[in-house]
């Protein structure tokens, strides 16, 4: 023998179902909902505006763009060359500070091995980093990672990230690449 279904437990376990969904409802609602604020009508107070991350737009060398995550080959020495990067930031007022990492954190974190600002006061901007002190000895014939970190603030000699710590507020963004290092040729 079958029990039949109760219509009362059936009517209690829909209202339930009910006050679940509405509450579900209204905590979404809220979640989405934010107080709106009217702006300042007086002109003599200033916005900083919202502060902006930099970008890496593009790096080239040899006036060649190199893919992300491309195994980039250089000479140890003064014939390494340059690295150009195009740079984007809409916070024109901040100069751009880019830092080459190589093997950062591998494993403990290492300074920079070149760098270039950029303080052009423009959203778009480029800076030139010499790679002649990229590639060291102990570099030729290894596979190491590359980095390009621009920073929209100067570099503290303190704190952590060891080496690419800034002040609260600074943001970054990077490009990263495979180095493979070369002697240098006569």
């Amino acid at each position: 023998m079958t029990r039949m279904s109760d219509p009362r437990t059936e009517t209690v376990r829909a209202v339930a179902r009910l006050a679940v969904a509405r509450a579900l409802h209204i905590a979404c609602a809220a979640m989405f909902t934010g107080c709106v604020i009217p702006p300042s009508l007086q002109v003599d107070t200033a916005d900083a505006g919202v502060n902006s991350p930099p970008s890496i737009l593009a790096v080239r060398a040899d006036n060649t763009e190199l893919p992300e995550l491309k195994t980039l080959v250089f000479e140890q020495g003064p014939n390494a060359g340059t690295v150009n990067l195009t740079l984007y930031d809409t916070d024109v007022d901040d100069t751009l500070f880019v830092r080459v990492f190589v093997d950062y954190n591998n494993p403990d974190p290492t300074p920079p091995r070149s760098g270039c600002e950029s303080g052009a006061h423009t959203a778009r901007r480029s800076c030139t980093a010499e790679m002649n002190g990229v590639c060291q000895t102990a570099d030729i014939g290894q596979t190491r990672v590359l980095q390009f970190i621009v920073f929209d603030q100067e570099l503290l000699d303190f704190g952590l990230p060891l080496y690419q710590h800034m002040k609260e507020g600074g943001l970054q963004a990077s490009r990263t690449y495979f180095l493979k290092c070369q002697a240098a040729s006569s």
